[in-house]
Formats: C-alpha cells, sequence, structure tokens
C-alpha cells in the first residue's frame, strides 16, 4: 500500500504541474483542452478499471499488438500475470486516473497569481526556471499541501480500481489494505481480521492529514500570520 501510494503520488504530481504550468499559458483551444483533461477524472473508476483490463489483457492486449507490430517484442506481455508487472500496471492507471486532478487544482491556484510578479521577475533577469522556482512554487505551496493530501488520501484507500483489476492477485501481489480488508472480511467471512486492517489505515491517514495541516500552519507563520 506504502508502495503504490507513495510512486502513484509523486508521479501524479509531477505530470499534474506540468500539465497545469503547460494549460495556463496561451494556448489555441485552451478551454477545449482543458475539458479534455478532465475526462479520465470524471468517467466512473469502474469503468476505467475495465477499459484497462482489456488494454492489459494476457491475449488481447492494444498495447502488447501495437508494440509486437512494431518489432519491439516477440510475445505479447502479461501485464496482470507478473507480480511486479502488476504492481507497476495499476499503478500507472492511477496514475492516469488522478493526474487530471491534481492538474486541474494547480490551474486554478496558477490562475491566482498575478502576472506582475512574473513581469518584474522577468525585468530583474529572472529565467524562466528561475521565475518557477521562486515565483510559482512558493505562492503554489498552499495549494500543492491541500490537494496532495488528497490525492494521498484517495490513493491509499483506493478500491474499485485494484478490485476490478487484479482483485489483489497475482499471488496477493496488488493488494492493498482496503481490498485486503474486504477479502478477508466479506469473502473470507473473518470480520474482526477485517476490521481490524481497515482500522491499521486510520494512524496512516491521519499522519498524512497533519502533515498538510502542520504545513499550512508554518507557511501562514512565515507569512505574518499567527
Amino acid at each position: 500500500t506504502l508502495f503504490y501510494t507513495i510512486v502513484a503520488s509523486v508521479i501524479k504530481f509531477a505530470l499534474g504541474l506540468w500539465l497545469a504550468v503547460l494549460l495556463n499559458e496561451h494556448l489555441p483551444f485552451k478551454a477545449f483542452l482543458r475539458a479534455i483533461v478532465l475526462l479520465p477524472f470524471i468517467v466512473p473508476t469502474a469503468l476505467s478499471a475495465i477499459a484497462f483490463w482489456w488494454i492489459y489483457d494476457a491475449q488481447f492486449s492494444v498495447v502488447s499488438w501495437t508494440l509486437q507490430r512494431m518489432g519491439l517484442i516477440d510475445r505479447y506481455i502479461d501485464f496482470l500475470g507478473d507480480p511486479w508487472m502488476a504492481r507497476f500496471s495499476t499503478i500507472a492507471a492511477n496514475i492516469w486516473r488522478g493526474v487530471p486532478f491534481i492538474a486541474i487544482c494547480l490551474l486554478a491556484g496558477l490562475q491566482t497569481i498575478s502576472p506582475s510578479l512574473y513581469e518584474a521577475a522577468a525585468l530583474d533577469g529572472a529565467s524562466g526556471w528561475q521565475r518557477f522556482r521562486h515565483v510559482t512554487l512558493p505562492l503554489l505551496t498552499p495549494i500543492i499541501a491541500v490537494v496532495m493530501t488528497f490525492s494521498v488520501l484517495f490513493t491509499f484507500t483506493d478500491f474499485q480500481l485494484i478490485y476490478v483489476l487484479t482483485r489483489g492477485g497475482p499471488l496477493n501481489a496488488t493488494h492493498l489494505m482496503a481490498t485486503l480488508s474486504f477479502q478477508r472480511a466479506i469473502s473470507g467471512g473473518a470480520l474482526g481480521e477485517g476490521a481490524a486492517l481497515a482500522t491499521a489505515m486510520v494512524p496512516f491517514l491521519v499522519a498524512a492529514i497533519l502533515f498538510s495541516y502542520y504545513g499550512l500552519q508554518r507557511r501562514a507563520w512565515q507569512q505574518g500570520g499567527a
């Protein structure tokens, strides 16, 4: 669960921030592009999981078919049959669903930054990277803290995606605490064990919330707040 959460959250943040900065530029059909970006997040999780289940199919995978026709592989890839391949495949599916949420939230934060700050930095001779490092990131920090808290919570408690794609397999390699709790309590009949697993998630979730809360408090103190 920790591996799934950390890897997916870090990649989602990097891609979401890059996409937000890109969509904040003056692009043609910007409104249309923003709507397209939201599609993966709008589609119900179960439907997305079924689509990925087809994409990852050992016999009919469109990815394996394309790679084979390009001559890059000589046999179909068993995305969900190998433990580590299944782990990375489920992480990729989670990233595809989560990036739009982070991108749109950060884009909303970027819209609040005054263009005059960038103009002043440019007049001082700051490069594009320096403007991003010393203007964009500091002012975007509170939004990042809130967005990443929600992202970690959603990823840590993910259930539908894993349950539809792998049901925790192969060899229990892709079980998260949520799916394992369901398997033990509902399928296995061990309600006590399932409840214990579900309760064990609470300290991790509280830690993520407190990390964001104290980060925001520190930010408020740095800006002159109480």
